[in-house]
């Protein structure tokens, strides 16, 4: 069941089920009903279905923000923000929420394995996982979460990234090639994955696993050709793969050899939208 949570005004907190035809406005029949400027009759409507929502525009001036996006119609997810005029709402899936609230048993009961696959997905644009992974220390061992891919959202992420190698004991030395490797991918995705397409998100998977820590890198995009760049950069010179990398735009050169010298394991999926790197805490 999903739940609208309010996140602003003076009823912060309450939370309110979504039915079916769910309304929100000033009009007298919407079922969400506030007097404001910014709020038209029926500014915007919620569907239920089976294991779903979706909200969309009450009339044709009305807007709605979903996670910061002007969207006529979205299906929602749990942890969406949904702006609605002076209204913001949190979209709450209850099951998800229980599931979160098993989750440092379910690590703890797999303390010795890791095929429970990636587990929750946060979404970092909503969630401050900062304050998470020092509320359940579990995190900061693994986690998985998305971030647009946007500039400002990027850079927040390698902050946090930064803050849980530190964290996890790796020499420091070793903390600067994970960084290193960390930066290159994730802006990878970002320019030529999703060709600085802002709609579109990077989902990342942090695991320290004792002696060594990982990161998976998935982004929307097609892919590339990523066997044949990979064999070349390696063996180029500095100087060959910087020239390299300047005529292709910035793709590959420079930056792959980097990242193939410090990365202890280098892996991409088959069309080279998915990568996974892994590197050592001690040299």
């Amino acid at each position: 069941m999903f739940v609208l949570e309010v996140m602003n005004s003076q009823l912060k907190g309450k939370r309110i089920r979504v039915v079916d035809d769910l309304t929100v406005g000033s009009g007298e029949g919407c079922k969400i009903r506030a007097k404001h400027a910014e709020l038209d009759d029926t500014h915007a409507r919620f569907f239920a279905t089976e294991g779903a929502i979706e909200v969309e525009v009450g009339n044709d001036n009305a807007h709605i923000f979903v996670n910061g996006r002007d969207v006529l119609r979205s299906e929602l997810q749990h942890n969406d923000t949904v702006t609605v005029g002076p209204l913001r709402f949190k979209v709450i899936d209850q099951r998800a929420q229980r599931q979160a609230t098993n989750r440092l048993d379910e690590l703890l009961s797999n303390v010795d394995g890791d095929d429970e696959g990636p587990g929750e997905i946060y979404n970092f644009a909503t969630e401050d996982l900062f304050y998470l992974t020092t509320k359940d220390p579990a995190l900061r061992n693994r986690i998985s979460f998305s971030i647009p891919s946007r500039d400002r959202f990027i850079d927040q992420a390698q902050q946090f990234l930064a803050r849980l190698i530190r964290q996890s004991g790796m020499d420091e030395m070793k903390v600067e090639a994970f960084m290193t490797c960390t930066k290159e991918l994730i802006l990878n995705a970002h320019r030529h994955g999703h060709a600085y397409d802002e709609s579109k998100a990077i989902t990342i998977h942090y695991r320290d696993e004792g002696p060594t820590v990982s990161l998976q890198i998935c982004d929307e995009g097609t892919g590339f050709d990523h066997k044949s760049i990979i064999d070349k950069v390696r063996g180029l010179s500095a100087a060959e793969a910087a020239r390299q990398r300047y005529q292709s735009g910035g793709f590959g050169g420079l930056g792959f050899q980097m990242i193939t010298r410090m990365a202890d394991e280098l892996e991409y999926n088959e069309p080279g939208n998915e990568v996974y790197f892994k590197v050592s805490k001690e040299f």
